[in-house]
């Protein structure tokens, strides 16, 4: 049921095609809605992990409406002494979606590991027991990263993130990364009471709303 959800929100997401990242971001700050920066913008990582036989990615690319997709977060550097960790685990349900986070502590990650100490966090996490029983049969699958810009309409009825610069790497046995692809992602999240509104939000952008997963976009390129 969508009530279970946590964080029940709608998520367009658009691609800008042909245009860089200056040129996004001058015309999200000249739309009507007038989005105004709410923090600075940031270095996100996200260490996605997955079944052995990458179950959530393939849920995703056949479209099963009722999926989830589980990432571990953090801001700064891609190694080392990982601070604020969080494990994310993003449910999708039809056509709306929700976050649950769980604060994990911090670990030491290198280039030539990643499996054992992503392991150890999460054994050493107090986490739900379902949520425990289900992480026992995932492991590393891909890392992402990408940096950040955080947007609020006027109303703050609608919230706007810009990402450039998306970088992927491989995880399984060690870290090789993967090209570095210019692409810019904007993506509208809002919640279900505001779909309506959404649609004058929308209809000002000169981008089409498509459906596009970084964690599909960088397990593809393997």
């Amino acid at each position: 049921m969508t009530t279970s959800i946590p964080g029940l929100r709608h998520e367009l997401k658009f691609v800008a095609t042909g245009m860089g990242l200056s040129e996004v971001l001058t015309f999200v700050k000249r739309h009507p809605s007038a989005f105004v920066e709410t923090y600075p913008h940031r270095v996100v990582n996200n260490l996605y992990i997955d079944s052995p036989d990458c179950g959530d990615y393939f849920d995703h690319v056949n479209g099963v409406a009722n999926r989830s997709k589980t990432r571990i977060r953090w801001y700064g550097g891609p190694v080392g002494v990982i601070k604020h960790p969080t494990l994310e685990r993003k449910l999708k349900r039809g056509a709306v979606s929700g976050k649950a986070s769980h604060r994990l502590p911090e670990f030491n990650m290198s280039v030539e590991s990643i499996k054992t100490p992503i392991k150890k966090a999460i054994r050493d996490a107090q986490l739900p027991d379902l949520l425990r029983l289900a992480l026992q049969c995932r492991e590393p699958s891909l890392y992402n990263r990408y940096r950040r810009h955080y947007f609020v309409s006027a109303d703050r009825r609608f919230r706007l993130t810009v990402d450039s610069d998306l970088n992927f790497a491989g995880v399984q046995p060690r870290f090789f990364p993967l090209p570095v692809t210019a692409t810019v992602i904007i993506e509208l999240k809002f919640t279900p009471e505001n779909i309506e509104a959404a649609a004058l939000v929308t209809n000002a952008m000169p981008f089409r709303i498509t459906r596009f997963s970084k964690y599909v976009a960088g397990l593809g390129q393997l």
